[in-house]
């Protein structure tokens, strides 16, 4: 039986021989189970990566209501957690559908009931073709992205074969970033090319804004999004799309405002919708996204209208495994665990388990801590390993071995990836579900 990162100890422990292992979860759909594990009471082996479900609830709301006040519509990016749980979530509160980034990931979305995924890639590969057209066959609505001549001739042959009409965006780059059309012109005759294939329908165009360097980062962003607005009204104008309803998309997780609010102010035709595709929001993080929506707030009049912020719903959990110097403790956490690509670990949260020598002193000797504490600013982690984190102390520090520590970091995309599966937390630090992974 494969031991599942995380969950040793975890649900109902299995014995096969002298190896005690621990079966995976019974739930992995977010569905409440009976047994509820607690965080506190050291039922739950660490390190351990948990979400806050009330956290990512108010996430989940923040961004469809500002997608409502903009007047777009939202395709959430699903790579970011490769959580089927709440990529339904997210449908549920009123997202179009979801962005995904390679077609196993679409598969996964689709297998857990969602229909409609735009693949915000191109579409390359023979086994990538046929599962797309599996899901065409499925009733699932897909589109991808285009933006050479060759790949339209791969997808022609190939859908054509099949008896299957393949919709595709045609993706507008800049020069030094990602994919995409260097140029409109280039973009007019793809275009013009897909019009006349057999088995392909301009959708509708799509772009990344997030590669763009600049002095005036913003300006140059609405400039670019100005132009590719301009580029699909001329498509337009020229006959060029194929379906009825004529996707606009752009915007990542930093940009987003720039993206919807250059689309709302656009004049643009009633068949046109302009989609939106942010996907960190859902569990932010106290690093690179927590910067760029502060420095988006204080940009968008229209961000500060949505109630309430944005907040951070990722954490891992560690305990502390020694104190070999005065001013430093070894945690039980390490690259394996967290990102650290841009930046180490932050504190968060800091727990002392009661023991039980602890509660049979009379009620007046006992700690009382019952639940966790903002943990000292003055602790950080000054270097990480594959299992290990130095975490520099305050020469008053009292943190002894066996505390517990949490953790929240930068990019959570690179420490979702980590895990199988995810703890999901209540309000009394109870573990009563689990979310799956699926990268």
């Amino acid at each position: 039986m494969r031991i599942t990162k995380g969950l040793a100890g975890q649900n109902e422990l299995l014995s096969t021989s002298s190896l005690t292992i621990a079966a995976a979860p019974n739930d992995t759909t977010g569905e409440f189970s009976s047994a509820a594990r607690s965080l506190l009471q050291g039922e739950l082996t660490l390190p351990l990566a948990v979400l806050d479900q009330q956290k990512l609830t108010n996430n989940i709301r923040w961004m469809q209501q500002f997608a409502d006040l903009a007047g777009v519509q939202l395709a959430p990016h699903g790579k970011t957690g490769m959580l089927p749980a709440l990529f339904l979530q997210q449908i549920a509160q009123g997202a179009w559908g979801m962005t995904l980034a390679t077609v196993p990931q679409a598969m996964v979305a689709a297998a857990h009931g969602v229909k409609r995924i735009l693949l915000a890639n191109q579409l390359v590969g023979r086994a990538e073709m046929q599962q797309a057209a599996t899901m065409l066959q499925n009733g699932i609505e897909f589109y991808c992205l285009l933006d050479s001549q060759d790949n339209l001739t791969q997808l022609d042959n190939f859908f054509s074969e099949q008896g299957l009409t393949l919709k595709v965006l045609l993706e507008i780059g800049v020069a030094g970033g990602r994919s995409g059309v260097r140029s409109f012109t280039a973009g007019l005759e793809l275009a013009q090319q897909v019009k006349q294939s057999k088995a392909l329908q301009l959708a509708g165009v799509e772009f990344y804004e997030g590669v763009i360097k600049a002095p005036d980062q913003a300006a140059a962003i609405r400039q670019f999004v100005q132009s590719c607005i301009d580029f699909s009204l001329e498509l337009q104008q020229q006959q060029l799309f194929a379906t009825p309803q004529i996707l606009l998309s752009g915007a990542g997780s930093a940009f987003y405002d720039l993206v919807a609010g250059a689309f709302g102010a656009a004049t643009l035709p009633d068949n046109f919708m302009p989609l939106i595709r942010p996907g960190c929001y859902l569990f932010f993080d106290l690093g690179i996204y927590q910067q760029a929506q502060q420095d988006l707030l204080k940009r968008s009049a229209l961000a500060c209208q949505v109630e309430g912020e944005l907040h951070n719903a990722l954490e891992v959990w560690a305990y502390v495994l020694s104190r070999p110097e005065p001013q430093l403790a070894i945690i039980g956490l390490g690259k394996r665990d967290m990102a650290f690509d841009a930046g180490l670990p932050l504190v968060s949260q800091h727990f002392r388990p009661v023991t039980k020598s602890a509660q049979k002193q009379p009620l007046q000797a006992q700690p009382t801590q019952r639940q966790p504490k903002a943990a000292d600013t003055r602790m950080y982690i000054s270097k990480i390993m594959d299992q290990h984190a130095l975490l520099q102390l305050p020469p008053d520090s009292d943190l002894a071995v066996g505390d517990m520590l949490s953790f929240a970091g930068s990019h959570p995309c690179l420490t979702l990836d980590k895990w199988r599966y995810l703890a999901v937390l209540d309000e009394d630090y109870q573990v009563r579900r689990w979310y799956e992974t699926f990268f």
